[in-house]
């Protein structure tokens, strides 16, 4: 098995986890089989419900190897609670003893002792918590394409395989333009979705003099790979798009436009940084750095805030192998120099701060627009399809003239 950290870890955590329990607590060792195989088949089918809803409202469908997965994960966490609460059980124990002993000959307890059960809730939340949260939001549940330009739209396209530099291959489509054209948008789409979700970023780009390029990120819809970092390594993808373009249609991509929702906004944002042959960038929903972005989701907790923000950082940083301080989209903007910076935020997004839109719009150097759309995260050119094409074609248009590289 190859992989980050974490990878290893979702691997490995169930036998490590059986053994340890079976080693230091004998009272597992008795067991029956029965039990576990109820367990598995109930937890299997809970996990295919619930990923059959999922994939519903996400206009995807479920991929069996994905269940088992779960499964799997779910059978680590099962091991790993069982073997928390045998030691969390533990402290104070004593302590409670006494209080009952107490309880019983109508003495009073002192309030300290009471707050031990409380004490054991709070310690299990604020270790286990992160743990499973830091696992989950790093290896997603990938969901397959249930719809494609042609299901959608009637579009002809073209299935593609994309090699990255790093030896992982990512799924596409090529969509091409009625009249031939020497432009292409790569669309960058966000974190838990795939291409599928985003086919309807085609409604407004369809017919609009631009070829059209998706593709599922890593560890994303069909592409390669486990771990996801949050736009950090997938800027090897927006990289490993354009290589693609430029060796497979360099006609069609005399100009290349980069289009991120989310965490595709990052990873653009670093790509085009790093390659120049990203003539322009259009960032929806964008956020400056995942420090930032977290310690302003928890700024109200004080203190406790930016403790939580950077303890889950070190820990997810850990799992992916990837360091997720030494990354931010304001710097990678700055680098992107001359080229045209077009940053669009949803007036109705509750995931990214309107301030990180504007932190971005500001450090652009070169020429840049700033639109506060109507909708909620990520969704603005589903809403207000016709604005969107409008603002942005006629920010393309302005300083990507027709006949200018």
């Amino acid at each position: 098995m190859t992989g980050s950290p974490g990878t290893w870890l979702f691997g490995m955590s169930p036998f490590v986890l059986a053994g340890f329990l079976l080693w230091r607590f004998p009272r597992s060792r008795q067991f029956r089989p029965g039990p576990l195989v109820t367990y598995v088949v109930v937890m299997s089918l809970l996990i295919w419900g619930a990923l059959a809803v999922v994939a519903s409202i996400a206009s995807a469908r479920v991929v069996v190897r994905q269940v088992l997965l779960i499964l799997w994960f779910t059978i680590s966490c099962r091991l790993a609670w069982e073997i928390w609460s045998q030691y969390v059980n533990r402290l104070g124990r004593g302590w409670c003893r006494w209080a009952r002993f107490r309880r019983q000959t109508g003495r009073p307890v002192p309030c300290l002792v009471r707050l031990i059960p409380a004490g054991r809730a709070g310690l299990t939340a604020l270790v286990f918590l992160p743990v499973f949260v830091g696992v989950v939001a790093t290896h997603r549940c990938k969901l397959a394409d249930r719809q494609d330009p042609m299901s959608v739209f009637n579009l002809p396209y073209e299935h593609l395989r994309i090699p990255t530099r790093d030896g992982l291959m990512l799924d596409g489509w090529f969509i091409p333009e009625n009249k031939p054209s020497d432009r292409t948008i790569v669309i960058c789409h966000g974190a838990g979705a795939n291409k599928g979700n985003f086919v309807w970023f085609l409604r407004p780009l369809a017919h609009s003099g631009y070829n059209v390029l998706f593709f599922d990120f890593r560890a994303h819809g069909s592409s390669d790979g486990r771990t996801t970092t949050y736009g950090i390594r997938e800027r090897a993808d927006v990289i490993a798009a354009v290589d693609w373009l430029k060796a497979n249609r360099p006609h069609e991509s005399r100009v290349v436009v980069g289009l991120g929702s989310s965490q595709g906004s990052m990873a653009l944002a670093l790509a085009a940084a790093e390659d120049a042959r990203i003539d322009a960038v259009v960032l929806d929903s964008p956020f400056v750095s995942p420090r930032d972005l977290l310690r302003d989701n928890t700024r109200l907790l004080p203190m406790l805030g930016p403790l939580f923000a950077d303890g889950m950082l070190a820990l997810v940083s850990l799992l992916t192998g990837t360091s997720f301080f030494a990354v931010s989209a304001e710097q990678a903007v700055a680098a992107i120099g001359a080229r045209p910076v077009l940053v669009i935020h949803g007036d109705g997004d509750f995931v990214m701060p309107r301030s990180h839109a504007e932190r971005l719009y500001d450090a652009a150097t070169g020429p840049r627009d700033i639109w506060f759309g109507p909708g909620p995260h990520s969704n603005i050119i589903t809403q207000a399809p016709h604005e969107y094409a409008r603002r942005m074609f006629g920010f393309l248009e302005q300083h990507l003239p027709r006949g200018e590289p």
